[in-house]
């Protein structure tokens, strides 16, 4: 537009509003207070605008769109969740429920996530390969922490070996399905360990409360971490077996629309709270 229409449009525009949005000293132009004001809030519409009509053309109406995730209740769930729900509906109007699936109960979760009663699963990725209709995107690679009081000497490691457990007494938690990577590490163990007293345990927070009690030591995921535990450490345990924490779902899933908004949410918000673990 030229300098002229320029000057006319927003002579237009003052006097609609009945406030003047521009002033002018000594061939100098700049934003009055009320300029100021509507300019920012004009951005806020623009962007608004420019996002729905960006959804409509796309075929993507966002604010119809529920996403139903289970979760085991971890910690770190605990953590980042919060931060991806406020994100997809803050950035598509999405609505997230969470459903809770308990690794220690008799529901097999793989199962639940093929009969679609959820859209996403967050667990171990080599859960999802058992069945081929299912795929998943890794969001954490880690290993195996061993959980031990912290009145007992070897809490203060940063590193453990299997060969410094001997002579203790180990719960390995497993639960109800299962995990490729926990029978390796059960295979390793009784092949290479078999002078260590291991036994299986399903429920990782009874697990937790014999460790406190300097009863036993356990053997988990380093995904089970908790920060807030103030009776146990958890230490890593030097045994080449990583877990990849993943977001499982249906093959089909990846050819909805909103499929790559939802995984990169996930990664953004997992990448920016690991920062704090």
């Amino acid at each position: 537009m030229s300098q002229p229409a320029v000057s006319k449009n927003i002579k237009k525009l003052e006097a609609e509003l009945k406030v003047n949005l521009v002033k002018y000293r000594h061939h100098q132009v700049s934003l009055t207070q009320n300029g100021k004001y509507f300019w920012n809030k004009m951005l806020t519409v623009e962007s608004i605008v420019t996002e729905t009509v960006s959804n409509m053309q796309n075929n993507d109406v966002n604010d119809i769109i529920t996403i139903k995730i289970g979760f085991s209740d971890i910690s770190f769930e605990k953590s980042y969740l919060p931060k991806l729900i406020s994100n997809l509906k803050r950035k598509y109007h999405y609505d997230v429920q969470l459903v809770f699936t308990d690794p220690n109960g008799n529901k097999k979760i793989v199962n639940e996530l093929v009969n679609k009663r959820y859209d996403f699963q967050l667990f171990q990725d080599d859960l999802f390969f058992k069945k081929k209709e299912l795929a998943s995107t890794a969001l954490l690679t880690g290993g195996f922490s061993v959980l031990i009081s912290k009145r007992n000497p070897l809490s203060n490691n940063e590193y453990l070996t299997l060969d410094q457990l001997s002579g203790q007494k180990i719960l390995i938690w497993e639960g109800n399905e299962s995990i490729p990577a926990i029978s390796n590490l059960k295979y390793e163990l009784n092949t290479n360990y078999n002078n260590l007293d291991i036994t299986p345990i399903y429920d990782s927070s009874s697990l937790e409360i014999y460790a406190a009690a300097n009863k036993v030591i356990g053997i988990v995921p380093s995904f089970l971490y908790n920060p807030a535990s103030n009776d146990v450490n958890y230490v890593k345990l030097d045994i080449s077996i990583s877990i990849h924490y993943s977001i499982g779902y249906l093959r089909e899933t990846t050819s909805k629309p909103y499929f790559e908004k939802v995984i990169t949410s996930f990664k953004q918000a997992v990448n920016f709270e690991k920062q704090n673990w």
